[in-house]
């Protein structure tokens, strides 16, 4: 009988998987807490967000929420590659993908986040 899948136990993924999922639900509590509750009064706008991003602290949580949710949803693709991609050549093509396109959303995320600055009309 031939082996399917990757051949690896996969526990790390597994477990960081589930890891991510819950820092993510707190941080994404944490984060509408602060939008909407403790943000002052009236609506959201550009320049609330805009004031509360210029503190490194803010574009720490910020970068956090980012490598948290790339990981996780990055983890989730492979995962499925690794179940339902049975030819070697295109698991090792997609996870190849899967990773550039990760890479790519995890720099112009750090970009935005690492070089926005605000000026207050």
């Amino acid at each position: 009988m031939r082996f399917m899948g990757s051949g690896r136990s996969g526990t790390f993924e597994w477990l960081f998987q589930r890891v991510s999922g819950v820092a993510l639900a707190v941080i994404l509590l944490v984060h509408f807490i602060l939008l909407h509750y403790l943000g002052g009064e009236g609506p959201v706008t550009y320049d609330k967000v805009a004031g509360r991003l210029a503190s490194p602290y803010y574009k720490a949580w910020e970068l956090l929420f980012l490598v948290l949710a790339l990981y996780h949803a990055m983890n989730g693709i492979k995962l499925v590659i690794d179940d339902y991609v049975h030819h070697e050549g295109w698991r090792i093509a997609l996870t190849a993908l899967n990773w550039l396109v990760c890479l790519g959303l995890l720099l112009f995320g750090a970009i935005t986040v690492l070089t926005f600055t605000y000026q207050a009309a």
